[in-house]
C-alpha cells in the first residue's frame, strides 16, 4: 500500500503558480503560506503527471487518512511503495534502471497535485 512521508524539503505550499520545463528538467514556482515565492527544480525527470481533477484529489485524500505524525498539510512528499513507479517499471521494461527512482508528490492548498518520477533530489531556491 502506498504511503506518504515528508521529503528532505519540508515547506508549506500555498499555491502552485507555474510548471515549466522539458527534456528531463522541470521547475515548479509556488507561493508559501507567508507569500514567499519559491522555485522547486527537478532534474533527471523520467515521468510526471499534473492534475487538479477529482480522481487525483480523492487519491490524495486517501493518502491523508494514513499520514504519519508530523507531516505537513500541503508540501513536498515522497511516496513509499509507489504504484506509479511499479507502472513505470512495466512500461520501460528494463530499458531504464529504476533502482534509484523516487516518486515525489507536490501538493498545494488548492488541490493541485504534481507527481514526479526522478532519480535526483529536487533543489529549492527563491523565485
Amino acid at each position: 500500500m502506498e504511503s506518504l512521508r515528508n521529503c528532505e524539503l519540508i515547506i508549506q505550499i500555498e499555491q502552485i503558480e507555474s510548471i515549466s520545463g522539458g527534456n528531463q528538467k522541470f521547475e515548479v514556482i509556488f507561493s508559501t503560506d507567508n507569500t514567499e515565492k519559491k522555485k522547486l527544480v527537478f532534474d533527471f525527470v523520467w515521468d510526471m503527471r499534473y492534475s487538479i481533477e477529482n480522481a487525483s484529489i480523492n487519491r490524495f485524500c486517501q493518502f491523508r487518512k494514513r499520514l504519519p505524525e508530523g507531516i505537513v498539510n500541503n508540501g513536498i512528499y515522497l511516496v513509499e511503495n509507489s504504484d506509479y513507479i511499479k507502472y513505470f517499471a512495466q512500461q520501460v521494461d528494463g530499458t531504464r534502471p529504476i533502482e534509484e527512482l523516487k516518486h515525489y508528490i507536490i501538493h498545494d492548498s488548492t488541490d493541485t497535485i504534481i507527481d514526479v518520477l526522478t532519480i535526483k533530489v529536487p533543489i529549492l531556491t527563491t523565485a
